[in-house]
């Protein structure tokens, strides 16, 4: 039974949830994009339904009040105050999100109150379902209903808030509530192991969507300030445009007064119809004429006899009488339906108009009034009139300019139907207004319904201030935005944050049913890591015991091959031909033997993946040069015939690891002579092959005359240990030398293919990648082939001291006896590695020109020995031949890195060692 928690513990729980829910708030309402109020993952809805439901239904009233504090922190934080309907705002939708983890809680936990497990599918689908997309509909539907009702938010705006909204809680549920169960979920033993593999997952999933999303909020913002930006650039430009045009039009005008001292109205009126039906915003071009006081009654009487009849002067809106010993008066002013009130003004009789006309004359340029009411404007638009003087002469200093002035042309503007006119293009979510700035303060010539007090409505984000300079005015074009600005990626954040909540969501459900069965998987684990760990322990076992075997068969068949090659080579006491005869079997079943050594050495390597091959162009010349020598002689005993291709191709060249490549041809002509008949015939044939898709290839085929196969021996050719049940014929090997064959050749990225007829003999096909030979390839060199050196007389040469390194006695006595066919060699022996590193340093003696080193010797590892004389300066330069029972490739490759001069195995080939020996010691 479930005792309820003690009144601090509630007291502390609250305060917790409030201050989770309230923080998780204010930092995912910073994921919302600019100028709305919702966020796409509002994780403290599903943090706090969590707290309900793992702290009890009593955690609602937290909740709410954490609502009720974060939207009060909103309002004041955006306005500095919080105004009676904020707070409204503020209970009701404390309310709503109270109400919402109620119902969720009651939805998925039933009136028992009972504990979530979320272990099984079907628990984890009906708790995503009622707990997301249903329980979410009341916090929407209240907070948005009430922010309509108290004007917070138009009516065109309810839906897509409202989705937005219910998509923010739903999106926090589904990826906020298993996270904030890890850590308050029942059972508590249940939902605390889940902590890691559920719980820093949707940690960490959350984290890296909310920053997604953020960062695709700021990048939209980024693009929304440029395609602003760039709008307004092309509204300004055109703005311009338009202002040019009303400039040329001013000139143009002036233009016809510079061409004749007179100008009638009819001609007038023909040279302003382009000009008013080009441009736009214009309210009328006119001329306004320099007219002294006694010469008014004579000016009128002209003009009523020219088709005014009507036309009086007069100053002011009032329509005063003239006064002042000079007037400006307008004379035309087109198109005259819409104009004719204004006929008569005197232009010096108002101070914005006077100051405007002195400036233009005396500086001789366009120059613009300010912003006042037209004589004849009727409605509440203010006008602006562009002057440009017209001169007797050309007068060049500003008095001389007023004393010459014959009137000016000009060009009104009712300024809102202007700027309506000239932003006709802008786009529909700007919205602009024209200011005039001005030791006076600031006016607005246009717009003025929009942007009362000179500037946008409050909380604008998007807004520009642009001057424009014109007619001598400083202007600045107000434009901001008013709606959202038009972009095609405008819901990426939220389709980003439905998909990635519904990842995050799938993720929580797959590791909340994967760790209902953990236990399970947990046992399993353990007993794959023991097993691995076992196979691990077998390999090195068994990797181990190759080595020891393979060290411990060479040992003695070293004592056994050596003795027979020095009696083979011992020239003073030469044996009958009887004993010759059996010191050839006896060297023959040795080497056999070291064969099948090496073959079960082999193979074991190629199953555990540790054969390292060096591939690079090799000739398959050169290659088939290198195994003859080592084939003829088999050949001649079996009597079979070998033939040779007459002449390789220069591109004849594969890509192979020589040594590989060797061992390969090896074993197919060993055994194509080998299972021969008596008499028969060895082919060798050499194709590069260039299929029409692929790379080329070199083809090498070996086909004998011998037994041949059945389809069955063929099925069974590469199983290792398999001879077909050829025993008893050939008793000679081991069965596993084609597999190891094949092996290598497919490591080297080739094939080798067998087509054989029974009684009639076989082709083996070794196909491997052709290659170019980038310089000339060494040529292997074969037993013989290198000039033998010159000896010296033993009598009179100086001897050449070479220190052998060697704890067992009879390999040392088959080294000694071997060097006694090279008698001005003085040889010393050392059993261990501090006897040897003694005789290198011994004051007086004679220091060792040549260093035979075994490399297992009972008090140190002959690899240390190397690594010393290779350190001492005195001894880095003396040549040391390794000579070991281990044949294992990364023993010979850390000898050779150590700077071992070569590496020869036990059982060692006496020809080869005395050769390497002439050339380290050569005659003096």
């Amino acid at each position: 039974m479930r005792t309820r928690p003690t009144l601090p513990t509630d007291w502390l729980r609250g305060l917790l949830t409030w201050l989770i829910y309230t923080t998780s708030a204010l930092v995912t309402l910073w994921l919302a994009a600019p100028g709305h109020v919702t966020s796409p993952l509002y994780l403290a809805a599903g943090m706090g339904l969590a707290a309900v439901l793992g702290w009890g239904r009593s955690m609602a009233l937290p909740v709410g009040l954490g609502a009720m504090t974060v939207v009060a922190t909103l309002q004041i934080t955006t306005t500095g105050m919080l105004t009676v309907h904020a707070a409204i705002q503020a209970v009701v939708s404390g309310t709503g999100a109270a109400l919402q983890v109620w119902l969720a809680a009651r939805l998925t936990q039933g009136p028992s109150w009972r504990a979530l497990e979320l272990s099984r599918p079907v628990e984890i689908g009906r708790f995503l379902l009622l707990a997301g997309p249903v329980a979410c509909v009341v916090s929407a539907t209240v907070s948005v209903s009430s922010l309509a009702v108290l004007g917070f938010l138009p009516a065109s705006a309810v839906p897509a808030t409202w989705l937005r909204w219910w998509g923010g809680d739903m999106m926090g549920v589904l990826v906020g509530a298993p996270l904030m169960l890890t850590l308050v979920g029942r059972p508590e033993a249940l939902w605390r192991a889940r902590r890691l593999t559920v719980g820093l997952p949707l940690a960490l999933a959350a984290v890296v969507l909310a920053f997604t999303i953020r960062q695709l909020q700021d990048w939209q913002q980024a693009r929304e300030q440029d395609v602003f930006a760039h709008d307004v650039t092309e509204t300004v430009h055109s703005l311009q445009l338009q202002l040019t045009a009303y400039r040329d039009a001013l000139e143009a005008m002036r233009s016809v007064y510079a061409a004749s001292n007179v100008v009638e109205a009819d001609e007038f009126r023909r040279a302003t119809r382009y000009w008013l039906n080009t441009l736009q915003g214009v309210q009328g071009i006119g001329w306004a004429e320099r007219v002294m006081r006694d010469e008014v009654r004579v000016f009128e009487g002209h003009m009523r006899a020219n088709g005014v009849p009507d036309y009086v002067a007069f100053d002011g809106l009032e329509r005063r009488p003239p006064s002042g010993a000079e007037l400006v008066l307008l004379r035309y002013l087109e198109p005259m339906d819409r104009n004719r009130a204004a006929l008569g003004f005197n232009v010096l009789s108002r101070p914005v108009t006077r100051a405007a006309f002195d400036r233009a004359r005396r500086e001789d340029q366009a120059t613009a009034t300010r912003g006042f009411r037209l004589a004849q404007e009727s409605g509440l638009q203010q006008g602006v009139v562009i002057y440009l003087p017209v001169y007797d002469g050309e007068p060049y200093t500003p008095q001389a300019r007023v004393q010459a002035t014959r009137g000016a042309v000009f060009l009104t503007l009712r300024m809102d139907d202007a700027v309506r006119a000239m932003l006709r293009g802008m786009p529909a979510y700007l919205a602009a207004c024209l200011l005039d700035e001005h030791e006076d303060g600031v006016q607005v010539l246009a717009g003025a319904d929009r942007c009362p007090r000179g500037a946008p409505p409050p909380g604008t984000r998007l807004q520009h201030r642009l001057p424009l300079e014109f007619a001598g005015a400083r202007w600045r074009l107000l434009v901001w935005a008013h709606g959202p600005v038009p972009l095609s990626t405008g819901r990426v954040t939220w389709v980003l944050a439905v998909g990635g909540t519904a990842l995050a969501a799938a993720l929580g459900s797959l590791l909340l049913v994967m760790t209902g069965n953990a236990r399970r998987i947990q046992a399993a684990m353990e007993e794959a890591r023991a097993q691995r760990a076992a196979a691990e322990s077998a390999s090195q076992a068994k990797s181990a015991f190759l080595s020891r075997m393979s060290h411990e068969l060479r040992t003695p068949l070293n004592a056994v091959l050596g003795f027979a090659q020095v009696m083979e080579l011992d020239q003073g006491h030469p044996l009958p031909a009887a004993q010759r005869t059996r010191l050839e079997a006896i060297q023959q079943a040795g080497w056999h033997l070291l064969d099948m050594i090496d073959d079960v050495l082999d193979i074991s390597r190629l199953d555990a993946g540790q054969v390292k091959l060096d591939t690079r162009p090799v000739a398959v010349a050169e290659a088939l040069k290198a195994v003859g020598s080592l084939v003829e002689t088999q050949a001649r005993q079996q009597r079979v015939t070998l033939t040779w291709p007459s002449q390789l191709a220069a591109d004849c060249v594969v890509q192979a690891d020589p040594t590989r490549l060797r061992q390969i041809l090896t074993n197919l002509l060993s055994n194509a002579i080998k299972y021969n008949r008596r008499g028969g015939t060895v082919r060798i044939e050499v194709q590069v092959v260039r299929p029409a898709a692929g790379a080329a290839r070199v083809e090498i085929a070996v086909t004998d005359t011998g037994m041949g196969m059945s389809d069955a021996q063929q099925a069974q050719l590469f199983q290792p240990f398999n001879r077909l049940g050829r025993e008893s014929l050939v008793p000679d090997g081991t069965g596993i030398g084609l597999v190891i064959t094949r092996h290598l050749a497919q490591l080297m990225g080739g094939e080798l293919r067998v087509r054989s007829e029974e009684g009639r003999g076989s082709t083996f096909t070794l196909s491997l990648p052709a290659a170019v030979m980038t310089a000339a390839a060494p040529t292997a060199a074969t037993p013989g082939t290198r000039p033998v050196p010159t000896r010296p007389d033993a009598t009179t040469a100086p001897p050449r001291h070479v220190l052998l390194v060697e704890d067992n006695a009879t390999n040392a006595e088959v080294i000694r006896a071997a060097l006694r066919t090279r008698p001005w060699v003085a040889l010393q022996v050392a059993t261990t590695v501090k006897e040897a590193l003694a005789s290198l340093h011994t004051q007086g003696a004679a220091r060792p020109e040549l260093i035979l080193l075994d490399m297992n010797l009972p008090d140190a590892p002959g690899l240390s020995m190397l690594q010393r004389v290779r350190a001492q300066p005195e001894t880095q330069g003396i040549p040391v031949i390794v000579i070991s029972a281990d044949a294992m490739p990364e023993q010979i490759d850390a000898a050779l890195a150590a700077g071992a001069s070569c590496y020869l195995t036990k059982p060692v080939q006496m020809p080869a060692l005395l050769q390497q020996i002439d050339e380290f010691l050569p005659a003096r």
